[in-house]
C-alpha cells in the first residue's frame, strides 16, 4: 500500500501529526539511494498509519468517521488496538480543537466519560499526535504571504543565461525513496535552474520541509546548505526554485516562506529572465489552503496585476507561466462536478494568453500535453513523486482536448511512472524533454520531445 495523500486540509493535517510522531524512529536514518541523512516518513504499512488513513479516507470523502465505543484493548489484535486508538485519538482533537478555538470543553468531557479510561492503554504516541495535530492547526490561522511593493519586485536575473538548462518538476515533495530517485536523475544532467511547482506533503509543515524537502534537495542537487530559518547568503548553482501549492499551506505556509529565505527565491511569485525568455512563476495556492472555502483558486488581485505587467512589457521575451494548479484539465474537475476549467483564473489571466509560449502545472499527479486551448499550450507535470494506481486516474471529458499518450506502469504493474522536463534555452530557442522514470527499475526514457518555436 503505498503513501495515501488527500485533498482535504483536515486529512492532511491529521496525516502530518500522525507522520512526525510514527516517523521518530527513523531519526537520522540515510535512505537506500544515496544522499544526505534525513528522517522517512511513517511506514504507510504499518497497522497506526493505515488506520490514521482511513480516517483521512473518510474525512477527505465527508463520511462519517467511525466512532470508537469502549472496549478492552488488552483483548484486541494488533490492527484493531490500532483503529481503536486511531479513532478514539481523532475524536479528541478534534474535540480538543474545538475547545481551543471556541472555549467549549463539552466534547472533550464526554470524550473521557465514555472512553477515557480506554484510550488511557493505547500508546502515548496517540496523545502526541493529538498535540502534534492542534499545535499544526494553530499555526495554519494566517499565511505570511509577501507582496511586491512595486512592479519591478521579484524580478531575479542572472540564474538564467542566454543558454541555459532548465529543469522542471511537480508534486515532489513526498520524501520516499522514489522521489530522491527522480532528483538524483535531475541532478545528473546538470541543470543550471531547477524549479518545483509545489506540494510538500501531507501538509507543509516544519517536519515535512525540513526532512522531506530541504535535506534531500539541499544534498542531492548540491546547492549550499543552510541552517533552518536563516537566509542564503550567496548565488546557488543550481539556482533553485519552489511554488506554492495547495497542501504548502495547510499548516500555514511559515515552514514554506523559510525554505525559500534558505534557497534565495524572494516570493511565492517571482520572474525570472534572461534577454530571449522570461518564466513567471505563479501563487495560486493561496486560495486553495482551504479547500472548504472556496471552490476554484485565484490569484491575488495585485499579484494578477504584477503577472499580466510582465507579459504586457516582456521586452520581446517569451513567456513561460509556471503555477501550481491548473487552467482547465480533461481528467478532474475544478470545483463543481463536471466542470474542467478554472474561470477564476481565465478571468484574471485570459486576455494575455495568447502571448504566453506554454504554460506549465502541476496538482493532478499526472503528465498530460494539451494542443492549444483557450489560447495557450498547457502541460500538467504533476508526476514527481506522488504514488497514482492505474485505475485511479479519471474519464477524460471530450471538451477539453489532450495528446493521445500516457504515463506507462511501473515495473510491478500497479502504479503510474513519475517524470519531470528538461528545458534547454539557447537564446530566443528552446527544446524540451520529457522524462518518464520507474523507481523499481530506474529506467528512464523521453515520452515526449517538443521545441518553442515548434521546428517545421
Amino acid at each position: 500500500m503505498p503513501v495515501r495523500h488527500f485533498r482535504s486540509r483536515e486529512a492532511s493535517l491529521w496525516q502530518s501529526a500522525a507522520d512526525k510522531v510514527a516517523s521518530k524512529n527513523n531519526a537520522g536514518n540515510v535512505l537506500d539511494v544515496g544522499g544526505g541523512a534525513s528522517i522517512a516518513p511513517a511506514d504507510p504499512h504499518s497497522p497506526e498509519m493505515a488506520a490514521v488513513n482511513a480516517i483521512a479516507a473518510a474525512v477527505d470523502n465527508e463520511a462519517p468517521v467511525p466512532q470508537p465505543a469502549p472496549v478492552d484493548t488488552q483483548a484486541l489484535g494488533v490492527a484493531d488496538v490500532a483503529k481503536f486508538c486511531a479513532s478514539a485519538a481523532f475524536r479528541l482533537a478534534q474535540a480538543k480543537a474545538k475547545q481551543l478555538f471556541t472555549g467549549d470543553d463539552t466534547d472533550v468531557k464526554r470524550f473521557q466519560e465514555q472512553l477515557g479510561a480506554q484510550f488511557g492503554t493505547c500508546d502515548p504516541k496517540w496523545a502526541e499526535t493529538i498535540t502534534e495535530y492542534l499545535k499544526t492547526k494553530a499555526a495554519g490561522m494566517k499565511i505570511p504571504y509577501r507582496r511586491h511593493t512595486n512592479l519591478n519586485d521579484f524580478v531575479i536575473e542572472g540564474p538564467l543565461a542566454d543558454t541555459s538548462r532548465v529543469a522542471i518538476v511537480g508534486d515532489w515533495g513526498t520524501g520516499e525513496s522514489s522521489a530522491k530517485l527522480l532528483l538524483r536523475q535531475i541532478a545528473q544532467k546538470k541543470p543550471d535552474v531547477v524549479i518545483h511547482l509545489g506540494d510538500v506533503y501531507y501538509s507543509g509543515t516544519d517536519h515535512e520541509y525540513q526532512n522531506y524537502f530541504y535535506a534531500i534537495w539541499q544534498n542531492m542537487l548540491g546547492i549550499p546548505q543552510v541552517k533552518w530559518g536563516e537566509k542564503l547568503a550567496g548565488p546557488s548553482k543550481p539556482a533553485t526554485y519552489t511554488l506554492a501549492g495547495n497542501h504548502d499551506y495547510y499548516a500555514g505556509g511559515v515552514p514554506y516562506f523559510a525554505t525559500l529565505d534558505m534557497i534565495g527565491q524572494p516570493a511565492s511569485y517571482f520572474c525570472l529572465r534572461n534577454k530571449k525568455w522570461q518564466f513567471i512563476a505563479m501563487d495560486t495556492g493561496l486560495h486553495d489552503s482551504d479547500p472548504t472555502k472556496s471552490s476554484m483558486t485565484f490569484l491575488e488581485d495585485s499579484e494578477a496585476e504584477w503577472v499580466r505587467d510582465k507579459v504586457k512589457n516582456a521586452g520581446g521575451r517569451k513567456t513561460i507561466l509556471l503555477s501550481h494548479h491548473q487552467l482547465f484539465t480533461t481528467f478532474e474537475d475544478i470545483g463543481a462536478k463536471g466542470n474542467r476549467i478554472n474561470q477564476s483564473l481565465q478571468k484574471q489571466l485570459g486576455d494575455i494568453l495568447p502571448q504566453v509560449t506554454v504554460w506549465y502545472w502541476g496538482h493532478e499527479h499526472d503528465f498530460v500535453v494539451y494542443p492549444e486551448f483557450m489560447g495557450v499550450l498547457g502541460r500538467c507535470i504533476g508526476h514527481g513523486a506522488v504514488p497514482v494506481g492505474i485505475s485511479q486516474i479519471g474519464k477524460a471529458d471530450p471538451t477539453v482536448p489532450f495528446a493521445d499518450f500516457r504515463l506507462a506502469a511501473d515495473s510491478d504493474g500497479g502504479l503510474f511512472q513519475h517524470g519531470y522536463s528538461i528545458m534547454d534555452l539557447k537564446d530566443d530557442t528552446a527544446h524540451v524533454s520529457h522524462y518518464q522514470f520507474d523507481a523499481i527499475s530506474q529506467d528512464e526514457v523521453v515520452i515526449y520531445e517538443e521545441d518553442f518555436p515548434p521546428k517545421t
